[in-house]
């Protein structure tokens, strides 16, 4: 059941429009609107960057050298969101878990389609590495991270490392990921959320990805021939979601593939809880489980196992 805080502060909710460039506009300013209206936690040091022609913002909960870094890609269907509508969140993130946050502003669709979106992320943690001790972070301690088509891309950037051959981050956190383009998952018929219907999770699958295979991979990463080699993870899902077995099939393919994983089921939240107000207790309390996390993956050894602790 939804948390009925949440409940009260979303509504009766009434389907999305058809995505259409005037459409595509009014949520855009929708969401700039939602994000303008969070309240931010007060930090020391928010700085605007260029990595490597991709816009991202540095949080930093002190002035510190050598915090850790978590580079996150925010949500929004690939084609909604930005730096300042998702501003509130990175604080919040930055704040609670300590470490620096890198936001990353990816191309949005239908402008940039597949695979600019990704080609940015890979550019940004590529870029991160680099400049690492200039940024006053620890290059041996930087992880990736994010929510929803956020956490798609993160997943998708942890393949493309891999068929690289170069290092995976530290870890990966996976807030509520899609991870299959077919949307053809239980969870999808069987949980109710009003905005996240079968028909529009299609029609964003369609704006982003134009006439790219939905099998493919680096779109659908639980459909990847392997999962071996990837970077330790913490999955975590809302019991009021839709794309709810996205991540727990995803984190169940990295256990079989021999990778140490945390998977999680946050109960009451519904998809995109990281975006309402931090004063809600349910969403305090899931910054809060998340923080937890974040902190004690960036404090273990680099060889200790996961626990469920």
């Amino acid at each position: 059941m939804l948390d009925p805080d949440i409940a009260a502060l979303l509504g009766p909710a009434a389907p999305p429009p058809a995505l259409s460039p005037d459409s595509i506009a009014d949520m855009r300013a929708g969401m700039r609107a939602m994000g303008g209206a969070l309240t931010g936690a007060k930090l020391p040091v928010v700085q605007d960057h260029s990595a490597d022609g991709v816009a991202v913002r540095l949080y930093r909960p002190s002035a510190a050298h050598d915090l850790p870094l978590l580079v996150f890609l925010h949500g929004g269907g690939w084609f909604l969101g930005d730096l300042d509508t998702h501003d509130a969140m990175h604080r919040q993130l930055a704040r609670q878990a300590g470490c620096a946050v890198l936001a990353v502003a990816y191309r949005l669709a239908p402008e940039h389609r597949f695979p600019a979106g990704l080609d940015d992320a890979l550019a940004a943690l590529r870029w991160a590495r680099r400049e690492a001790a200039r940024l006053g972070c620890d290059v041996a301690r930087i992880a990736l991270g994010g929510e929803s088509a956020g956490a798609n891309l993160a997943a998708a950037v942890t393949l493309r490392l891999r068929t690289a051959g170069e290092a995976q981050p530290l870890f990966q956190l996976l807030v509520h990921p899609v991870t299959d383009m077919r949307f053809a998952l239980p969870s999808i018929g069987a949980v109710a959320a009003p905005g996240l219907e079968r028909r529009y999770l299609e029609a964003c699958r369609a704006l982003y990805l134009g006439a790219a295979d939905p099998d493919d991979p680096l779109v659908s990463p639980l459909r990847a021939g392997s999962h071996a080699g990837l970077a330790p993870a913490i999955v975590l899902t809302a019991e009021e979601d839709p794309l709810r077995d996205d991540g727990e099939f995803y984190a169940a393919a990295l256990v079989r593939a021999g990778v140490e994983t945390l998977a999680c089921r946050l109960p009451s939240l519904p998809h995109g809880f990281l975006f309402l107000p931090v004063a809600i207790p349910a969403v305090a309390n899931a910054y809060a489980c998340i923080a937890r996390l974040i902190l004690r993956h960036f404090s273990r050894d680099s060889g200790a196992l996961l626990d469920n602790g």
